[in-house]
């Protein structure tokens, strides 16, 4: 799980501590504007000599066209105030089509740009937020260890008094309380499932998890992240979602690695039932392992890597190309990770429990909800035909499955919603 996307691993460009000049706000905007107009090596001349030694104009190139792709085209860019446009580092906010994406800029001692890179949350900007059918939604901002929640929470057009309220969890990595996320994924997942609640008299309660989207300003970095964390935040918000005098029965929901935070809140919270959505059913460390299988080299070099931090213990030895993996800002969340085993907690629960599983999830398959279901017999197992990952309609074809994933407007699997309103009720 990555909260801090270091766009270019530029580790060894030097940045340097040092007196700021009163151009660096100016020299970051030009820098990106002179990328804006393909003017690639004017803008490489505002950087430092490691930098230019590292990326050449064409590579600076396909880096910004990587840019566009990934967040809409290229609008604007906002100019910091006066206060702030001499520091080192700088944030600049760089508006494209579908996002507002925060640039941090470093300067070296003679205000030349010795690295960029994206360390803030990216805000998507693309209309996908509020309820197309008008259901009533109202923000909530609970505080919790360390800062602050947001969420929102959707309820009934004509809600009765006593009904019931889930507490949605989201899946792995930036994923936002919608369902959303930088790496392109823009399918509304968890606001389509909050309408088909409170289209059947259930209201929810949806959130960004710590460090993403509007929950950022937190006092831990993402380095000292671990699943305790955000199992406390899921405790924390569905005892306020108890103390709500409108609501009666509390169910937990969790979505991919949502599901493993949910089991372990769940044991705290007591709910009247938990829904696991495409949750996994073994050990992380298992998972990769598996994912690596189809990639003997890879597997090789991650194999030794695995077993360090299944010890406890942490590498600044990573290869390159496993980094989007174990990059040592990550190791400490991954050591907490590799001690759940998923089979373990959902076998500890003595409350109704829902294991969904999709029979198109690329990412999940059904064999880990029916190993979920084996190790809580009493449990109601539901293997939805023809859904993936995003719980929406799509075949087996990787490339027509993950279009669903851009496709925000596209209904959930309607035998998803059936055989869960039918579990609650």
């Amino acid at each position: 799980m990555r909260y801090i996307f270091i766009l270019f691993t530029f580790l060894s460009l030097g940045i340097y501590e040092g007196r700021a000049q009163s151009t660096n706000g100016n020299k970051a905007a030009k820098f990106i504007s002179l990328m804006a107009d393909s003017s690639y090596k004017e803008a490489l001349d505002l950087t430092s000599v490691d930098f230019k030694a590292k990326v050449s104009p064409a590579a600076l190139s396909q880096i910004w066209e990587g840019i566009n792709r990934q967040f809409g085209a290229f609008e604007q860019v906002e100019l910091p105030d006066s206060t702030s446009s001499t520091k080192t580092p700088l944030v600049l906010q760089a508006i494209f089509k579908d996002y507002i994406l925060p640039l941090t800029f470093h300067f070296n001692t003679n205000g030349d740009i010795s690295g960029f890179f994206i360390q803030q949350q990216p805000k998507i900007r693309a209309n996908t937020s509020k309820s197309p059918a008008n259901f009533p939604e109202e923000a909530l901002k609970i505080k919790v260890n360390g800062g602050i929640i947001s969420g929102t929470l959707m309820t009934p057009k004509n809600p009765q008094a006593g009904a019931p309220v889930a507490l949605i969890i989201a899946g792995s990595g930036p994923t936002d309380r919608n369902g959303n996320n930088l790496y392109g994924v823009k399918a509304n997942s968890y606001l389509l499932l909050a309408e088909a609640l409170a289209d059947n008299g259930i209201a929810s309660f949806r959130y960004d998890k710590r460090l993403v989207g509007e929950s950022a300003n937190f006092q831990t970095s993402q380095n000292e992240l671990v699943v305790d964390d955000f199992v406390n935040d899921a405790v924390i918000l569905g005892n306020f979602l108890k103390t709500r005098k409108e609501f009666g029965k509390l169910y937990i929901i969790g979505h991919s690695e949502g599901s493993n935070i949910g089991m372990l809140a769940s044991e705290q919270l007591n709910p009247a039932a938990f829904i696991s959505l495409c949750g996994p059913g073994e050990n992380l460390s298992t998972v990769l392992e598996r994912q690596l299988l189809a990639q003997p080299s890879l597997k090789k070099q991650a194999e030794p890597i695995i077993e360090l931090l299944k010890q406890g213990k942490t590498t600044n030895n990573v290869p390159t190309e496993l980094n989007s993996l174990f990059a040592p800002v990550v190791q400490g969340f991954l050591i907490s990770s590799f001690k759940i085993d998923p089979a373990e907690e959902i076998r500890k629960l003595k409350i109704p429990v829902l294991i969904v599983g999709g029979t198109t999830d690329l990412q999940v398959p059904v064999s880990h909800a029916e190993k979920l279901k084996a190790a809580n017999p009493k449990a109601t197992l539901l293997l939805v035909k023809n859904m993936n990952h995003t719980l929406k309609t799509a075949p087996r074809n990787k490339e027509a499955n993950i279009k669903t994933y851009t496709q925000p407007g596209l209904p959930l699997n309607s035998d998803l919603v059936i055989g869960l309103v039918n579990f609650l009720r």
